[in-house]
C-alpha cells in the first residue's frame, strides 16, 4: 500500500436542493462545461459507470487556454449512495502516482444536499509534491463545488 500525500484535498458544501436533483446534474457529464471550468470527464456515452474509461480534462486556471488530458477509470458509481468515483494511475502499480477522486452527495434535509469532494493521491510522485500543481487543485476542487452549487441552485429556484 502506497502511503498518503500531504496534498490529499478535502471540501464539503452544502447546497441547497434535493439530493436527487443534485446527483442528476454531477452525473450528467456532457453538462460539466456547464459549469466546470476546472474539469471535465469524457466517456463513452457520456455516463458514468465502475470500469469505464475515459480522459480528464484539467484546465488549471478555469480560463479553457491550457487544458491537459489525462486517462482515467470510474471506480465505484452508486446512485443509491450517490457516490461518483474516478481514479488515474502513472508507472506500475500507481508507484509513481495514484489519485483517488470521490464526490459523494449526503442528505441534510429534504431541500438540502451536503457535496464532500475529495482525492487522496499516493505514489512518488506526489509525496515529493511533483507531478501536478497540488495547491492549485486544492483551490480549484473548491471552487468546482460552489460552481455546482450555483448551476444546480439557480435550476431549482
Amino acid at each position: 500500500m502506497l502511503s498518503p500525500s500531504r496534498w490529499d484535498i478535502h471540501h464539503t458544501t452544502s447546497i441547497a436542493a434535493p439530493v436527487d436533483q443534485v446527483w442528476l446534474a454531477l452525473v450528467d457529464l456532457d453538462d460539466w462545461h456547464q459549469w466546470n471550468l476546472w474539469t471535465t470527464l469524457e466517456a463513452p456515452g457520456g455516463v458514468p459507470k465502475q470500469g469505464v474509461k475515459g480522459k480528464l480534462k484539467a484546465c488549471y486556471k478555469g480560463d479553457t487556454v491550457k487544458v491537459e488530458a489525462f486517462d482515467f477509470e470510474f471506480g465505484p458509481v452508486d446512485e443509491d449512495k450517490h457516490l461518483l468515483t474516478w481514479f488515474g494511475s502513472v508507472g506500475p502499480g500507481g508507484c509513481l502516482f495514484h489519485g483517488d477522486h470521490t464526490m459523494q452527495l449526503e442528505v441534510i434535509d429534504d431541500a438540502t444536499t451536503r457535496l464532500v469532494h475529495k482525492e487522496k493521491f499516493q505514489g512518488i510522485l506526489p509525496r515529493l509534491g511533483l507531478g501536478l500543481p497540488y495547491g492549485q487543485l486544492n483551490a480549484n476542487y473548491l471552487k468546482m463545488n460552489e460552481a455546482l452549487k450555483k448551476y444546480v441552485e439557480s435550476k431549482s429556484g
